[in-house]
């Protein structure tokens, strides 16, 4: 096997293990209901790595959201 076919691969599989990783988070995560859930893990298998990436970015923004203060508490 050429140096390019093993490196694509590894490529391959670690877009494949983002994408499960992701979908996985979306599914453990508490701030959507099971539509939202669905509609996600739609766009994350729909729209390889893309879709991962977007998903990934709005479950970091809810988390970092819900380890904050509540609205009108502090400052």
């Amino acid at each position: 096997m050429s140096p390019a076919v093993v490196l694509g691969a590894l490529l391959l599989a670690a877009i494949f293990v983002y994408q499960v990783r992701t979908t996985l988070r979306v599914w453990k995560s508490r701030a959507f209901d099971r539509p939202q859930k669905l509609a996600q893990s739609r766009l994350i298998w729909l729209l390889p790595l893309i879709g991962a990436v977007i998903v990934g970015a709005v479950l970091e923004d809810e988390e970092r959201r819900d380890q904050g203060n509540p609205p009108g508490v502090g400052s």
